[in-house]
């Protein structure tokens, strides 16, 4: 059995789970974009090349883990097969596809499950309103962050916000609570069975920052009263203090967790996006002090970083786009903000963030191409602070970065 163990962004990656995008993201049709939360359409060959350029490059540093090939293994128990054809057809109010579901072999259901069943229809209502699928696609699913993550030695399957994408927290819930080798000591909170519209709690807005201070962004798809659960949870859990940054961040489609604002990079740096982390229109942010037998102490701070500061972690900011602010605004779109740390100071961007590069060269980030490193021209052990730029223009209209497709199961300690 390995172990789950997350107690910083930062620290030198040893486990992570990938999910390469499939036909799934080509099941979505224009019309529907926005309610399976795109602004676009996007091509599934060219989205599978631009991610294989990130996977391959994690493979080169750690222990890779494709979603569909654990699903798969989870899936090996007809127990667990009849569970999530359950789950699926309680879920999409398809009960009769219920029995074919269960009757599926692993590999099928894995299937069934991420790029959906085509409707069967038996239903008037459903023929006439035109209802495409019984089991929906999951466009979204390639985001692993929003709808997991690992803090310490837990799991914690995410209370999604919008319904469209609850399914895949249920795959996630799946996996750590059955495969011996993601298990670590149980989950922290059970988002699937809590999230119903108002308490949500995401992956994206989830930052681990040491192992008993975090920052977590109250977001379109994380509410208050999702941060007050986990902070509840962990107290519970590990029976120590812990330290909680709670950042307000503006409802708009380009600030729709906190990674695509802030994102730390080393020990004493951060990536972040000026106007909403340090500018005059920063985000207001609220501390939260929380321990075993006492009730939370709450306290406002001037900004994320100055907190960060006065907690003893003194990050320098490195901002999306430069100093320019129209660059910084085009950049942040392109999740500029939203980058992967696999070692303290070593980092996965886009390579289109071309002036965001640029700055981070001024901060000492020597740049290089993942192909560089997939070709065999290059070592990442060479360098003291690098970035590692791969194509990602097409996944970019997903609405997401490298740190958005990555959910690390397992880092060393800082």
């Amino acid at each position: 059995m390995k172990k789950l163990n997350v107690t910083s962004e930062t620290g030198r990656l040893r486990r992570v789970i990938v999910h390469t995008p499939g036909p799934e993201v080509e099941a979505m049709r224009p019309s529907a974009a926005e309610e399976d939360l795109y602004n676009d359409i996007i091509p599934m060959d060219l989205v599978m090349r631009e991610h294989a350029e990130l996977k391959g490059f994690l493979g080169k540093v750690a222990e890779v883990h494709e979603l569909r090939d654990i699903l798969t293994e989870t899936l090996a128990e007809s127990g667990q097969r009849q569970f999530l054809a359950r789950q699926l057809a309680d879920f999409y109010q398809a009960a009769h596809r219920y029995d074919e579901l269960a009757a599926m072999p692993a590999t099928e259901l894995c299937n069934a499950a991420i790029c959906g069943l085509p409707a069967r229809h038996i239903r008037l209502e459903d023929y006439l309103t035109g209802r495409g699928f019984d089991i929906k696609p999951l466009p979204n699913m390639y985001f692993m962050r929003d709808a997991a993550m690992v803090y310490r030695d837990r799991s914690i399957a995410s209370a999604m916000r919008f319904p469209v994408r609850r399914p895949e927290s249920f795959i996630h819930r799946m996996i750590f609570e059955h495969h011996p080798d993601f298990r670590g000591s149980g989950k922290l909170i059970d988002g699937p069975a809590l999230a119903d519209g108002v308490f949500s709690i995401e992956g994206g807005d989830f930052q681990v920052l040491g192992k008993n201070m975090l920052a977590i962004g109250v977001s379109e798809r994380t509410s208050a009263s999702g941060i007050d659960a986990i902070t509840k949870a962990i107290v519970e859990s590990w029976k120590e203090p812990v330290t909680i940054f709670a950042v307000m961040l503006p409802i708009a489609r380009a600030t729709i967790h906190l990674d695509m604002v802030f994102t730390v990079i080393d020990r004493d740096a951060c990536l972040v996006f000026a106007p909403v982390i340090t500018g005059h229109t920063r985000a207001r942010v609220v501390r939260i002090d929380a321990a075993p037998g006492r009730e939370a102490v709450l306290s406002e701070e001037d900004s994320l970083l100055s907190g960060l500061k006065k907690a003893g972690m003194d990050l320098q900011p490195v901002f999306t786009g430069g100093d320019n602010p129209v660059h910084a605004e085009r950049e942040q779109w392109m999740s500029g903000a939203n980058s992967f740390s696999f070692a303290p100071g070593k980092i996965l961007m886009y390579a289109c963030n071309k002036r965001t590069a640029e700055a981070l060269d001024k901060s000492g980030f020597s740049l290089k191409h993942a192909r560089d490193f997939l070709q065999g021209k290059d070592n990442p052990d060479d360098y003291k602070r690098l970035v590692v730029g791969f194509d990602g223009v097409e996944l970019a209209r997903g609405g997401g970065g490298a740190r958005c497709m990555t959910c690390p199961i397992e880092r060393e300690d800082l």
